[in-house]
């Protein structure tokens, strides 16, 4: 496999681009379902909301005492988690530049794919103008046919009456 296979892949349809077969039923593959289908399993939209949260200690439903060793674990781990919250804030930072640059990139390619099917949908005019008027060109081609298969008609009656005239 070639380097331009392998970056591009290799696939090639057999299916004439816009033709509706017996089927097809009308549909192409531009449905809502597969235009409008989520681009990851687990992409948040209004069908696929998540709303956990975090929780590091449960909650105390009702007043109580801590005794000196709870308190002192709870600020321990206060301590740990402002440490840990800071840090998942620059996670999240960088998740979100990284989801930003992944839709720069899919929003580019998904422009460079809309440009390519129109620059397709103009090759395949210029196809099928050339093909017309080819079309209307066969007329013309059917005459001139025509006019050298009678000219040679008449050449061999000519030659075969200058044959007989001679006695050849």
């Amino acid at each position: 496999m070639g380097l331009m296979s392998k970056l591009f892949g290799s696939k090639v349809s057999a299916d004439t681009p816009g033709q509706l077969t017996d089927s097809s039923n009308g549909e192409l593959a531009i449905g809502t379902d597969k235009a409008l289908k989520a681009t990851d399993s687990s992409a948040i939209n209004p069908t696929n909301v998540d709303f956990t949260s975090i929780r590091s200690v449960p909650t105390v439903t009702a007043p109580r005492y801590f005794s000196k060793a709870e308190s002192q674990a709870l600020a321990t781990l206060a301590k740990q988690k402002v440490v840990m919250a800071e840090e998942a804030q620059k996670a999240y930072k960088a998740l979100r530049s990284i989801d930003s640059s992944d839709t720069n990139v899919h929003t580019s390619h998904r422009r460079y794919q809309s440009r390519l099917a129109k620059n397709e949908v103009h090759k395949l005019q210029a196809n099928a103008k050339l093909a017309e008027d080819m079309h209307g060109l066969r007329p013309a081609y059917s005459e001139m046919h025509q006019k050298v298969e009678n000219a040679n008609v008449a050449a061999v009656n000519a030659i075969n009456a200058i044959k007989q005239t001679y006695g050849s």
